[in-house]
């Protein structure tokens, strides 16, 4: 089981019609994805907070159809 790895975070800049958009992506490396105990789920939408000085992200919770 691994239990933590190294990574980045990386910035990408866009030019589109005039306008510059950035985008910020965490790299997860695969040595954590691929390992049987990351909970997140490979396809889906996630919930990103911040608590504190903490980056949490868990997989977003179904909302029940009335």
């Amino acid at each position: 089981m691994v239990k933590e790895a190294t990574t980045r975070i990386y910035t990408l800049r866009k030019k589109l019609g005039g306008k510059i958009y950035s985008a910020t992506i965490l790299y997860l490396p695969s040595k954590i994805v691929n390992d049987s105990a990351f909970p997140l789920k490979k396809k889906g939408r996630l919930v990103v907070r911040i608590v504190s000085d903490k980056l949490i992200v868990e997989n977003e919770k179904k909302r029940r159809k009335h």
